[in-house]
């Protein structure tokens, strides 16, 4: 019988796995078996701010439960779209449960949309599915890496792109908090070919990790914020959410703080502080990742980004096995347990729908 992880929406230590039917279709839909998915500190953050920017509603469940979206991998199982065979593979979103509808549209040699009802005022870039074969950039043998990095990768391909494309907002050096993270690594990865000093902001416990990665120009703890030179203009990117450390970095650096992106919640027990907008420096910001993805796409268009992107890609996945061992395993709620009280840096976790 199919499966829903489910989490308290107000508790997200509070989970349960619950029963259900297995979904019928209509003429117009398909059905996927989710065959496995990636569980990283960024799922989390859907669940922390999924009030706020509408991630619970991708895929709804009841009362305060809800289920977290995760990138994954899934086969189509039943088809009634003629275009899509039983069998095909998508990478995309999903939900942690065995199965999900979709309803295709703009389907492609490249892969497909969800056209649902209850998924067309979300984001479009949430809503895409890519058909996986070797032709379409998608070989068997990454599909861990898929499952791990690609969606954090983009993100820090983004945030790359969008650093530079603003000439760094006058900044000479960037500081990441969370910097142990896989997204944080990914973007320090990209500036390694830019003009511009990286600092990675971690914990006392994962500052070694974050040193021996050997991508940040230097690495300080959150006790040892004032030991940097306020002098210099800064950029501070909060992958961590953490309101103490980001209203220390603002009255540090003040004036000199050019440019504050909120993207992460990895501290998501540590939400409680000042009003960020009443902070000196640059007025923090959140990140949307889809907006400056939609702004290169009509600049470069789809080809040339992609193009773009792959390459990048295929750089730091040759690289990142010497910083992080993938973990498979069929215990979700053990797995999310883990990932929600805050893995070890150099693990990745997959659960396996069994």
């Amino acid at each position: 019988m199919p499966h829903d992880f489910l989490v308290n929406r107000k508790d997200l230590a509070s989970t349960q796995i619950v029963s259900s039917e297995k979904p019928a279709i209509n003429d117009q839909q398909i059905l996927i078996r989710v065959n496995r998915y990636g569980l990283t500190a960024n799922n989390i953050t859907y669940g922390v701010a999924g009030d706020m920017i509408g991630y619970w509603q991708f895929f709804p469940a009841t009362g305060d439960m809800g289920r977290i979206p995760v990138w994954g991998i899934g086969t189509v199982e039943e088809s009634n779209v003629a275009e899509i065979p039983v069998g095909s593979r998508y990478y995309g979103y999903y939900p942690m449960s065995d199965y999900l509808v979709v309803e295709p549209q703009h389907i492609t040699a490249r892969g497909m949309s969800d056209a649902s009802a209850h998924r067309a005022s979300l984001p479009p870039t949430y809503n895409q599915y890519s058909l996986m074969t070797a032709a379409n950039g998608f070989p068997p043998e990454h599909d861990s890496y898929q499952m791990i990095y690609r969606p954090l990768f983009m993100t820090g391909f983004v945030l790359d792109d969008y650093f530079a494309d603003n000439n760094f907002f006058g900044a000479q050096q960037i500081i990441l908090s969370s910097a142990s993270s896989k997204t944080a690594f990914s973007m320090a990865y990209l500036l390694e070919d830019r003009d511009v000093r990286v600092i990675g902001l971690t914990s006392e416990g994962n500052s070694g990790f974050v040193a021996d990665v050997g991508l940040y120009d230097d690495v300080v703890t959150y006790d040892t914020i004032s030991r940097l030179d306020a002098s210099i203009p800064t950029a501070y990117v909060d992958m961590s959410g953490n309101r103490r450390v980001l209203s220390e970095v603002h009255h540090h650096f003040a004036d000199n703080l050019v440019n504050s992106c909120g993207v992460g919640i990895t501290h998501y027990d540590a939400r409680e502080g000042a009003d960020p907008a009443s902070l000196p420096g640059a007025k923090p910001g959140m990140f949307f990742a889809p907006s400056q993805l939609q702004k290169r796409t009509a600049e470069w268009g789809a080809e040339k980004l992609q193009q773009a992107i792959n390459e990048a890609w295929l750089r730091f996945i040759a690289d990142v096995d010497r910083w992080v061992k993938i973990e498979e395993s069929t215990d979700v709620a053990a797995t999310y347990q883990t990932v929600l009280k805050g893995a070890s840096p150099d693990r990745g976790y997959i659960v396996i729908n069994e």
